[in-house]
């Protein structure tokens, strides 16, 4: 039998999709109620998870400047993802809330004490997607003038990481008593300062938050650089990655699987989901239909992909003509995603500025289009030839038709084929995620 696959939602908290054709009437992103029916839906088809991108500043990258992001609602506007995902874990029971925090730009006590408070609130829900930020703007919105490489960041990181686990840990499981009779809170014996020096951090503890459900958050990352690679490795519960074929597919799980190995930890300890969105239609003919609206984007739209690419890579693709193939880059000179540009050319393939912009708008990685049957088979074959651990679908929060036919029609012929759970069976995030 083919192995069980794992399913998250990823979006953000910002005006992505607020003036689309799709938008019901009446939708306000600001609002949490978009979000947690988005969520509901996601809970009835028994994904792990929902996960919030976030980021600290609007960019200028696009053109060099603002305004593009500002009058067209793109990229970098965004409400704090930690405050929706509170409000999207009170209106669930069973699915797993991610928060995108910055390791960089965020102070290590506060992230602790911040998560472990989420985790207890959830009750051992809560998911950090760990990110370094590659946005020059939000480190000057924080007064730092100058961003380390990206190299540097998640060496800093490293540390960053290593101080929030002595905090996590600094009350031992069963140190809390609460004793009513005799009066006694927790031992003190259990509670321990943690006297933390490094490189870039120093803290005392212990933090003054309990143990949590979970003992820590959930960590979730996105690293696809050799670097964000190995800090996944090292640290990550589950990765979400964007791919676009099968052999990159099984080229980024077998490596990472790998660097897992060599950071002595054993490969199941670290899950990875594919980035999908998969074109799904009653017949062929609807599905094919609906790929071709995809793959024409308005200007609009085009304009939206290339200003959130740029924004990634922290690289100015106006400067490129739109029509012709864009020029290679050496993946150190890219702060930001470094593997942006990479996934899309190849030896044989040297897409142009047009033909990135609008798969990147379409969102369809793998080309995964059909009836509901054809695209659980389409699931199924990318599991068992890659390996993979599960699949992240990234629909923008207005679009509960297309989740809900994805949950109504999909999820119930994966279910009949015994690859996705019909029932939760833990009660934390990480208990589901590792459930299988």
């Amino acid at each position: 039998m083919s192995k069980k696959i794992h399913f998250g939602w990823f979006t953000e908290y910002g005006p992505i999709g607020w003036n689309g054709a799709d938008a019901a009437e009446g939708y306000d992103w600001r609002q949490p109620e978009v979000y947690q029916k988005m969520a509901a839906i996601c809970e009835k088809g028994r994904f792990d998870f929902a996960l919030f991108a976030d980021h600290l500043g609007i960019t200028s990258t696009y053109q060099d400047s603002l305004d593009n992001y500002i009058k067209y609602g793109l990229n970098g506007i965004n409400h704090d993802s930690t405050m929706l995902a509170a409000m999207v874990a009170a209106s669930t029971k069973h699915l797993g809330v991610g928060t995108t925090i910055s390791t960089s730009l965020t102070a290590p006590y506060q992230l602790a004490r911040q998560t472990a408070s989420l985790d207890h609130l959830t009750k051992g829900r809560v998911g950090w997607n760990i990110v370094t930020t590659a946005n020059i703007a939000g480190f000057r919105n924080y007064g730092i003038e100058e961003m380390k490489d990206h190299d540097a960041r998640y060496d800093q990181a490293d540390e960053y990481m290593e101080l929030c686990s002595r905090l996590w840990s600094s009350w031992e499981p069963d140190s809390v008593i609460m004793d009513r009779e005799s009066g006694i809170f927790a031992d003190p014996s259990k509670v321990h300062r943690i006297n933390f020096e490094g490189e870039y951090y120093k803290s005392q503890g212990p933090l003054n938050v309990l143990p949590t459900p979970q003992g820590r958050p959930t960590l979730i990352q996105a690293g696809s650089s050799a670097r964000g690679k190995d800090f996944a490795a090292r640290w990550a519960d589950a990765v979400i990655v964007a791919k676009h074929n099968l052999d990159d597919m099984k080229s980024y799980y077998d490596d990472l699987k790998e660097r897992a190995i060599k950071m002595g930890r054993h490969p199941d300890e670290l899950k990875i989901f594919f980035i999908i969105k998969p074109v799904v239609g009653a017949t062929e003919e609807i599905a094919v239909q609906r790929q071709m609206l995809r793959m024409n984007p308005t200007d609009l739209e085009l304009h939206a992909a290339l200003a959130a690419m740029s924004s990634r890579m922290s690289v100015d693709l106006a400067k490129f003509e739109l029509d012709e193939p864009v020029p290679s880059m050496k993946e150190k000179s890219i702060q930001g995603g470094q593997t942006t540009l990479s996934r899309y050319q190849t030896a044989e393939k040297r897409p142009t500025l047009r033909e990135m912009a609008t798969e990147e708008s379409a969102g369809n990685k793998a080309n995964i289009i059909g009836t509901p049957e054809q695209v659980a088979e389409q699931l199924e074959h990318i599991m068992t030839t890659v390996g993979g651990d599960g699949f992240v679908v990234r629909v923008d929060a207005h679009d509960h038709g297309y989740m809900q036919e994805f949950v109504d029609t999909v999820i119930p012929v994966l279910q009949d084929r015994e690859l996705v759970r019909r029932e939760y069976t833990g009660k934390t995030l990480r208990e589901n995620l590792f459930e299988y």
